[in-house]
């Protein structure tokens, strides 16, 4: 594999996790001058990522070949971090999407003072010689390291005395295929900073500890490091090789990748937005800037796997339904209690409406649905409205509003109960709710 073919690759998993609001390839800071090879902007969450791919040499010393390969690929993208969070804190403002500096990305920054910056360093190309040593292909993770004096062994800490996630291409690969939404990202690179801050680790490949936190509970509860799965031995809690492939083998992985596909429903609608602005389609909404709308669509972005999973069943459930008519239901987000989506399906309309009077109307229609929601479930702080053609309609169109529930009033109160009471929306309806394993 090529360096080239190793940042597409991971430039592939970042869109896929992050999706291309968010993700951004080989940003600049200066005319030429790379910052990293992967920058994601979600809210306050920050991550820069270096990919380096050294081959590993094969000189009759391991050892000159492991300080020459540890010295390009662990030192030399931690050093390549280190420079990009300096940058990124001293001037926020001054990062580019191309060489010449000529175009800012289109998403702001968050403030410093708010700012949560993830470090991830991906380390390719020793794997085969990592296996031929100790039998393992990924590194191992030993937080009492600082300068790679141990073979196939890296720390976690940047000479600033700054986390870093040094991860290997075995690790990498089961990290993006457990955490591909960013809020499953985020956390567990969360979760796993904060307990190897606590104590000092021994991780004999990280692939083992992402599999454990995979099976860290049984039911809908959030996920965990499991402390108690590691035994402290000699001060160092350690992680043993072999649960990533019983993990990979086990009924618990196999069901989540089953029942995980209608989520992927929302990673669709979330990237159709984005292509429909970039090629100017949109009828309603392509005056606004990409974070106008970015910041509407991070609510449903950031929905975990499961959250998004519900909320596509919520979908399935009236897309089944006769096409006839209007359908709608009502879903709390897992995620964000306070939270709330419609989902609206639409029927085949007059051939003679003009696209624009059509958009006006079924936005005027899910604005309806939108306050009658709020105003059955006071509790809602944002309600985010998503209104779709049915299975039987030709029309494309697809409308999206967020309501501020906050921002409500007793003649919004009036309103949306006359319409409920007169015009019969969301007529006996009550909180879609539904139970289902992470």
């Amino acid at each position: 594999m090529s360096l080239n073919q190793s940042e597409e690759r991971l430039s592939a998993l970042a869109r896929k996790t992050f999706l291309s609001m968010w993700s951004y390839e080989n940003p600049f800071y200066e005319q030429g001058k790379e910052l990293c090879d992967v920058l994601v902007i979600f809210g306050d969450d920050v991550i820069v990522i270096s990919d380096k791919l050294n081959a590993f040499g094969t000189h009759p010393d391991n050892r000159i070949n492991w300080n020459r390969w540890y010295k390009k690929a662990v030192a030399g993208s931690v050093r390549q971090l280190c420079g990009a969070r300096n940058h990124i804190r001293r001037a926020p403002n001054e990062i580019y999407a191309n060489a010449q500096v000529s175009s800012p990305l289109p998403l702001r920054l968050p403030p410093v003072d708010r700012m949560r910056i993830h470090l991830i360093a991906v380390a390719n190309g020793c794997h085969d010689a990592c296996f031929l040593a100790s039998g393992r292909s990924s590194l191992r993770i030993d937080t009492r390291q600082r300068d790679g004096s141990e073979a196939f062994s890296v720390g976690t800490a940047t000479d600033d005395g700054d986390f870093v996630h040094v991860i290997s291409t075995p690790a990498l690969d089961a990290i993006f295929h457990c955490f591909d939404t960013a809020r499953d990202f985020i956390d567990y690179l969360e979760r796993k900073k904060e307990a190897l801050l606590r104590e000092d680790w021994v991780i004999e490949g990280e692939e083992n500890l992402v599999a454990a936190y995979m099976m860290s509970q049984p039911g809908n509860r959030p996920f965990s490091i499991p402390l108690s799965r590691f035994p402290v031995e000699s001060g160092v809690r350690r992680v043993r090789a072999g649960d990533w492939s019983l993990y990979l083998d086990s009924s618990a992985q196999e069901y989540r990748q089953q029942s995980r596909k209608l989520s992927y429903i929302i990673d669709q609608l979330i990237e159709d937005v984005a292509e429909e602005y970039a090629h100017e389609r949109m009828v309603i909404g392509q005056d606004q800037s990409i974070s106008y709308h970015e910041q509407g669509f991070r609510l449903l972005a950031s929905e975990s796997r499961l959250g998004r999973q519900l909320l596509g069943e919520a979908f399935y459930g009236i897309y089944q339904e006769s096409t006839g008519t209007f359908w709608s239901t009502v879903l709390a987000s897992i995620d964000s209690p306070r939270v709330y989506y419609v989902w609206l399906l639409y029927p085949e309309p007059p051939d003679e409406l003009e696209v624009e009077i059509f958009e006006t109307y079924i936005h005027n229609e899910l604005c309806k649905y939108m306050m009658v929601a709020r105003a059955k479930f006071p509790q809602a702080e944002r309600v985010f409205g998503i209104c779709l053609p049915n299975r039987d309609c030709n029309r494309v169109s697809r409308i999206y509003q967020v309501m501020d529930g906050e921002d409500w009033t007793d003649e919004m109160q009036v309103e949306a109960e006359r319409l409920g009471r007169e015009v019969g929306i969301l007529g006996g309806i009550e909180q879609y709710t539904v139970t289902a394993s992470r």
